[in-house]
């Protein structure tokens, strides 16, 4: 049995440690008894241990939003893998569309960074998702494929089982709108199809595969009774602890 996740990458919309303690507080309070979903919150670096002292001894883990690619020498900006182990990160968010497109990151780089993240012990949530034209034209799936294969290139079985995969498609991220239940477990069933073709079925019923793009508790209500879908990453709908609350409730639900 996958165990359900649901986390949430503030971005850059939680700011300051007033927003946080609003924020994490409430959601560390109202979720307290969710104990079997895997739940953590992603701020950005300098907020990270401010987080930390709110979420200590909780049910609730932490980590970061990007990574350095390297774990030591001349990156002017970066932050490097052995920086969040001492704030206690336990998860990595990497290769985010915002990243890739702002940022210039690579299908390559985003591979440094999943190694690094698991030679460092923490979990990577490698992050693919198609463009609304690549949609369009119906190379949505190739682009997705070698993503796929891109996030796991060179990792053992027991490596790949310890990676999430976070589907987020580029074109409903920051959308009214996120995909239909039923188009994200068709992706997520054909993601999980390349891992076993690529890696084997025991890696491919392993690995956590999780839905983020406009997630609102309308949508999660549905994405969370579809087979192939383990988990949900909240974006701004979920800005607000009793909405973050309501949104996770959704992944525990057996029906």
């Amino acid at each position: 049995m996958r165990k359900k996740i649901v986390c949430f990458s503030w971005k850059m919309h939680i700011n300051t440690r007033q927003e946080v303690d609003t924020l994490a507080t409430g959601i560390r309070d109202l979720t307290k008894a969710m104990t079997e979903l895997e739940i953590f919150l992603l701020p950005t670096f300098p907020l990270i241990p401010h987080l930390s002292q709110i979420l200590e001894g909780s049910h609730i883990g932490w980590g970061a939003q990007n990574m350095a690619f390297a774990d030591y020498g001349a990156y002017t900006g970066e932050v490097p893998p052995i920086t969040l182990i001492d704030l206690g990160c336990k998860y990595v968010e990497i290769g985010h569309a915002e990243r890739r497109m702002y940022f210039n990151e690579s299908d390559q780089d985003v591979n440094k960074k999943v190694k690094l993240c698991l030679k460092f012990g923490m979990t990577p949530l490698a992050c693919v998702g198609e463009t609304e034209s690549e949609k369009e034209e119906g190379n949505g799936y190739v682009k997705i494929r070698t993503q796929v294969l891109w996030a796991l290139e060179g990792l053992s079985e027991e490596e790949i089982k310890k990676v999430i995969l976070v589907y987020e498609p580029v074109w409903a991220i920051g959308k009214q709108e996120g995909a239909s239940a039923e188009y994200v477990e068709e992706i997520h069933s054909f993601i999980r199809g390349v891992v076993a073709q690529e890696h084997g079925s025991e890696a491919a019923k392993a690995v956590r595969i999780i839905y983020g793009g406009s997630v609102k508790l309308e949508s999660a209500q549905k994405l969370m009774k579809k087979e192939n879908i383990d988990g949900l990453f909240a974006g701004r709908f979920a800005l607000w602890p009793d909405k973050f609350a309501a949104i996770a409730a959704t992944a525990l639900r057996k029906e």
